[in-house]
């Protein structure tokens, strides 16, 4: 069993150094975006909406919500819903591993420092 255990453990490390040397380009091209959504933003002259503007969206979708249509919804339908939220909640997890540039947890500094 450890044989087996050691093979899957070999296997691990070997997916996850593969994984790691995509680390830099992807850090490095995420913020190449973000800076260059920066410039746009400003050069567009984009800005946050209003109070006023969420207020109005809220009461549209409230008045033109056809209550009628959802009740006319399959369990088909609500299936791809299902489907799309765990997509969107699957790119929501990969993001959080980039951020903290680690698969699990945050590297969290101890108060014990070891001298060198």
């Amino acid at each position: 069993m450890t044989r087996m255990s050691a093979k899957l453990t070999g296997a691990a490390q070997g997916i996850f150094s593969k994984l790691a040397a995509f680390q830099k380009p992807i850090v490095y091209n995420t913020k190449v975006g973000a800076e260059v959504a920066k410039l746009v933003y400003k050069k567009e002259g984009m800005s946050f909406p209003s109070g006023q503007q969420f207020a109005e969206a809220r009461s549209y979708v409230e008045k033109n919500l056809n209550k009628s249509a959802l009740k006319g919804l399959t369990l088909r339908d609500f299936a791809k819903a299902g489907v799309v939220a765990a997509e969107i909640y699957t790119f929501f997890l990969v993001g959080e591993i980039i951020g903290r540039r680690n698969l699990i947890g945050y590297n969290v500094p101890t108060e014990h420092h070891e001298h060198h």
